[in-house]
């Protein structure tokens, strides 16, 4: 049912559960709720450890934070403490049995994304769309049924809350730069190898004389470590961040982030630091690429590519090409592009 047939919207509830790539991908929404809708109570449910995502935005009136540890009863009698009766619309952007427990019977309306995994499989076992894959932020879009008002995602930050959002970082000659690396990615086949990112933080050093970091969460530390131990150049290990919050601080200090495919690079979209993505055994036809931020993409075309849509543990070929033809040379020569407009453009 479309907005325009619903005669009052005074309550809105949106399900976002997980993963952290698909709750910042989301996060448009809110906005464009609240200038649609600007006296709506708007509510968020989105599992625990991403409401941080979500927990300083000014657009968002109640969050509701989804435990996974505890039962699919205990949730639902939770959430109905918050919601205080039905809300007039309810944005199901999960589509699952969790999101469809936790709306039932609450909602006068509800609206489901179309998930589309026709497209996914056809990407995966034929190496073609069925149709064209639009960006997920637009995909979310359509699902609430609004209109795109063309900004970029958003995180807000603890200072951020009560002032206007603006995140536009611009390159000074004057201020010393910060390129950040992001090595680690949960399945091994999205992991360009730590000794090109070791060589590859030796060139920018090298040519730039940049500060060079290293971000990544608990499960990261030793890739990093790995990085950090055989680059013969200085590098600052910040990896095992506990929060995402805490790596969008930290990235909020760089120039340019350099990462696999990972929730990392849409931090980095939402933070508006340019980025590079290095894709493997993915790719950015499933539409999860870095949104409206400067971004360039690296990849090999190669005819087993993609052999999934989230990743693996191991190459199924057992040649792992997709990363292993992803030269340093390739990716500095990004850098350079991305560099050399940021320089331009300060001038």
């Amino acid at each position: 049912m479309k907005f325009s047939k619903i005669q009052t919207i005074e309550k809105i509830l949106i399900i976002r559960l997980s993963s952290m790539g698909d709750v910042l991908l989301s996060t448009m929404l809110p906005r464009i709720l609240r200038k649609q809708y600007p006296s709506a109570r708007i509510d968020i449910a989105v599992a625990r450890q991403f409401s941080e995502i979500f927990i300083f935005n000014p657009y968002i009136s109640n969050l509701f934070e989804y435990d996974k540890n505890a039962s699919l009863k205990e949730n639902k009698e939770n959430l109905l403490k918050i919601a205080t009766g039905k809300y007039d619309l309810i944005i199901d952007l999960q589509r699952n049995f969790r999101s469809f427990h936790l709306r039932w019977g609450l909602g006068k309306h509800v609206r489901k994304i179309k998930k589309n995994r026709l497209n996914k499989l056809s990407l995966v076992y034929f190496k073609r769309a069925i149709k064209s894959i639009e960006p997920i932020p637009l995909v979310y879009l359509k699902a609430a049924g609004v209109i795109d008002d063309g900004m970029p995602l958003e995180l807000w930050l603890p200072n951020e809350k009560q002032a206007v959002y603006v995140r536009k970082k611009t390159y000074s000659q004057e201020t010393k730069q910060v390129i950040a690396l992001a090595p680690g990615a949960h399945h091994a086949t999205k992991r360009w190898q730590p000794e090109k990112f070791a060589e590859l933080s030796e060139k920018i050093f090298s040519n730039y004389k940049y500060d060079i970091i290293l971000l990544g969460g608990v499960a990261d530390k030793e890739i990093c470590g790995r990085v950090k131990n055989i680059a013969q150049c200085p590098i600052t290990d910040y990896s095992g961040a506990s929060s995402i919050i805490e790596t969008a601080k930290l990235l909020d200090s760089a120039t340019l982030l350099i990462t696999n495919d990972t929730g990392v690079s849409h931090i980095s979209a939402v933070r508006q630091i340019p980025v590079i993505t290095i894709f493997g055994s993915t790719t950015p036809d499933f539409g999860f690429s870095p949104f409206r931020v400067q971004s360039q993409i690296i990849e090999k075309q190669i005819s087993c590519r993609p052999c999934t849509h989230i990743g693996r543990s191991s190459c199924p070929k057992k040649h792992f090409d997709c990363m292993n033809l992803i030269t340093v040379d390739d990716v500095f020569i990004k850098v350079n592009e991305i560099l050399s407009l940021l320089i331009s453009a300060s001038k």
